[in-house]
Protein backbone atom coordinates (compact mmCIF):
# COMPACT_ATOMS: atom_id res chain seq x y z
CA UNK A 1 0.00 0.00 0.00
CA UNK A 2 1.39 3.39 -0.85
CA UNK A 3 0.87 6.66 1.01
CA UNK A 4 -1.64 7.98 -1.55
CA UNK A 5 -4.06 5.08 -1.01
CA UNK A 6 -3.82 5.00 2.76
CA UNK A 7 -6.90 7.20 3.26
CA UNK A 8 -9.03 5.54 0.57
CA UNK A 9 -12.55 4.66 1.87
CA UNK A 10 -12.08 1.03 0.86
CA UNK A 11 -8.98 0.73 3.00
CA UNK A 12 -10.92 2.16 5.92
CA UNK A 13 -13.60 -0.49 5.24
CA UNK A 14 -11.06 -3.30 5.16
CA UNK A 15 -9.40 -1.82 8.25
CA UNK A 16 -12.78 -1.78 10.00
CA UNK A 17 -13.41 -5.38 9.01
CA UNK A 18 -9.95 -6.42 10.22
CA UNK A 19 -10.39 -4.52 13.47
CA UNK A 20 -13.80 -6.06 14.06
CA UNK A 21 -12.44 -9.52 13.42
CA UNK A 22 -9.36 -8.99 15.55
CA UNK A 23 -11.11 -7.15 18.38
CA UNK A 24 -13.69 -9.86 18.74
CA UNK A 25 -11.00 -12.54 18.65
CA UNK A 26 -13.00 -14.49 16.10
CA UNK A 27 -11.88 -17.70 14.46
CA UNK A 28 -13.46 -19.42 11.48
CA UNK A 29 -15.90 -22.08 12.52
CA UNK A 30 -16.23 -25.38 10.70
CA UNK A 31 -20.01 -25.27 10.82
CA UNK A 32 -20.77 -21.55 10.48
CA UNK A 33 -24.40 -20.52 10.58
CA UNK A 34 -26.26 -19.16 7.59
CA UNK A 35 -26.91 -15.42 7.21
CA UNK A 36 -30.59 -14.53 7.61
CA UNK A 37 -32.64 -11.45 6.71
CA UNK A 38 -32.81 -10.78 10.46
CA UNK A 39 -28.99 -10.83 10.67
CA UNK A 40 -28.78 -8.30 7.83
CA UNK A 41 -31.50 -6.06 9.33
CA UNK A 42 -29.75 -6.07 12.73
CA UNK A 43 -26.20 -5.74 11.39
CA UNK A 44 -25.77 -2.25 12.89
CA UNK A 45 -26.37 -3.61 16.39
CA UNK A 46 -23.63 -6.23 16.20
CA UNK A 47 -19.88 -5.74 16.40
CA UNK A 48 -18.80 -9.20 15.32
CA UNK A 49 -20.13 -9.08 11.74
CA UNK A 50 -20.21 -6.67 8.79
CA UNK A 51 -22.84 -8.02 6.41
CA UNK A 52 -23.14 -5.20 3.89
CA UNK A 53 -21.78 -1.94 2.62
CA UNK A 54 -21.20 0.18 5.69
CA UNK A 55 -22.59 -1.12 8.93
CA UNK A 56 -26.23 -2.13 8.80
CA UNK A 57 -28.87 -1.55 6.13
CA UNK A 58 -28.38 2.24 6.32
CA UNK A 59 -24.69 1.89 5.36
CA UNK A 60 -23.46 3.82 8.36
CA UNK A 61 -19.78 4.09 9.25
CA UNK A 62 -20.32 4.30 13.02
CA UNK A 63 -19.70 1.13 14.99
CA UNK A 64 -21.15 0.48 18.46
CA UNK A 65 -17.94 -1.42 19.26
CA UNK A 66 -16.45 -0.48 22.63
CA UNK A 67 -13.36 -2.73 22.68
CA UNK A 68 -11.46 -0.16 20.60
CA UNK A 69 -11.92 3.41 21.81
CA UNK A 70 -10.17 6.79 22.01
CA UNK A 71 -8.10 5.67 24.97
CA UNK A 72 -6.57 2.58 23.35
CA UNK A 73 -6.75 3.06 19.58
CA UNK A 74 -3.10 4.18 19.39
CA UNK A 75 -2.05 0.74 20.70
CA UNK A 76 -3.51 -1.10 17.70
CA UNK A 77 -0.91 -2.92 15.64
CA UNK A 78 -1.43 -5.07 12.55
CA UNK A 79 -1.92 -8.74 13.38
CA UNK A 80 -1.48 -9.82 9.76
CA UNK A 81 -1.65 -8.50 6.21
CA UNK A 82 -3.06 -9.73 2.93
CA UNK A 83 -1.94 -8.89 -0.60
CA UNK A 84 -4.28 -8.88 -3.59
CA UNK A 85 -1.03 -9.57 -5.42
CA UNK A 86 0.37 -10.61 -8.77
CA UNK A 87 -0.16 -8.93 -12.12
CA UNK A 88 -3.89 -8.66 -11.40
CA UNK A 89 -3.38 -6.15 -8.59
CA UNK A 90 -5.33 -3.13 -9.82
CA UNK A 91 -7.93 -0.81 -8.32
CA UNK A 92 -9.57 -1.96 -5.11
CA UNK A 93 -13.08 -0.60 -4.54
CA UNK A 94 -14.94 -3.14 -2.44
CA UNK A 95 -15.70 -3.29 1.24
CA UNK A 96 -14.88 -6.49 3.06
CA UNK A 97 -17.70 -8.46 4.65
CA UNK A 98 -17.24 -10.29 7.96
CA UNK A 99 -19.33 -13.24 9.13
CA UNK A 100 -18.58 -15.79 11.82
CA UNK A 101 -14.87 -14.95 11.91
CA UNK A 102 -14.38 -15.01 8.15
CA UNK A 103 -13.55 -11.97 6.04
CA UNK A 104 -14.84 -12.06 2.45
CA UNK A 105 -13.24 -9.58 0.07
CA UNK A 106 -13.33 -9.18 -3.69
CA UNK A 107 -10.52 -8.01 -5.93
CA UNK A 108 -9.97 -6.83 -9.47
CA UNK A 109 -10.52 -9.22 -12.37
CA UNK A 110 -13.45 -10.98 -10.64
CA UNK A 111 -11.63 -12.58 -7.71
CA UNK A 112 -12.96 -13.39 -4.22
CA UNK A 113 -11.16 -14.54 -1.08
CA UNK A 114 -12.28 -15.90 2.28
CA UNK A 115 -9.79 -15.17 5.07
CA UNK A 116 -9.69 -16.19 8.71
CA UNK A 117 -10.20 -12.89 10.54
CA UNK A 118 -7.97 -13.88 13.44
CA UNK A 119 -4.98 -15.29 11.58
CA UNK A 120 -5.30 -13.97 8.02
CA UNK A 121 -5.06 -17.53 6.71
CA UNK A 122 -6.55 -17.88 3.23
CA UNK A 123 -9.45 -20.31 3.63
CA UNK A 124 -10.36 -20.35 -0.05
CA UNK A 125 -10.19 -18.21 -3.16
CA UNK A 126 -12.16 -17.99 -6.38
CA UNK A 127 -10.88 -16.67 -9.70
CA UNK A 128 -13.60 -16.23 -12.32
CA UNK A 129 -12.55 -17.27 -15.81
CA UNK A 130 -13.07 -14.27 -18.06
CA UNK A 131 -13.67 -14.56 -21.81
CA UNK A 132 -10.76 -13.97 -24.19
CA UNK A 133 -10.47 -10.44 -25.52
CA UNK A 134 -12.66 -8.80 -22.87
CA UNK A 135 -12.30 -5.01 -23.00
CA UNK A 136 -13.76 -3.45 -19.87
CA UNK A 137 -14.70 0.18 -20.05
CA UNK A 138 -13.77 1.66 -16.70
CA UNK A 139 -11.02 -0.48 -15.16
CA UNK A 140 -11.31 -4.04 -13.90
CA UNK A 141 -12.50 -3.42 -10.35
CA UNK A 142 -15.23 -5.14 -8.38
CA UNK A 143 -17.57 -3.35 -5.99
CA UNK A 144 -17.86 -6.15 -3.49
CA UNK A 145 -19.84 -9.16 -2.44
CA UNK A 146 -23.18 -9.85 -0.79
CA UNK A 147 -23.86 -12.61 1.68
CA UNK A 148 -27.08 -14.47 2.42
CA UNK A 149 -27.90 -17.97 3.58
CA UNK A 150 -24.90 -20.18 2.95
CA UNK A 151 -23.79 -18.21 -0.13
CA UNK A 152 -21.50 -15.32 -1.03
CA UNK A 153 -22.54 -13.55 -4.25
CA UNK A 154 -20.59 -11.18 -6.46
CA UNK A 155 -20.77 -9.68 -9.92
CA UNK A 156 -18.11 -10.52 -12.48
CA UNK A 157 -16.37 -8.31 -15.01
CA UNK A 158 -18.23 -10.05 -17.84
CA UNK A 159 -21.63 -9.16 -16.28
CA UNK A 160 -22.32 -12.45 -14.54
CA UNK A 161 -23.31 -13.25 -10.97
CA UNK A 162 -21.45 -15.96 -9.08
CA UNK A 163 -22.86 -17.67 -5.98
CA UNK A 164 -20.33 -19.58 -3.89
CA UNK A 165 -20.71 -21.60 -0.72
CA UNK A 166 -19.45 -19.21 1.96
CA UNK A 167 -17.69 -21.98 3.88
CA UNK A 168 -15.99 -23.84 1.04
CA UNK A 169 -15.99 -21.53 -2.00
Amino acid sequence: MNIRTRKHPLLRGIGLALALGSAAGLAAQASAKDVTWEDIANDAQTTENVLGYGIGPKAQRYSPMTTINRDNVERLVPAWSFSFGDEKQRGQESQALVHDGVIYVTGSYSRLWALDAKTGERLWEYNHRLPEGIRPCCDVVNRGAAIFGDKVFFGTLDAGIVALNKDTG
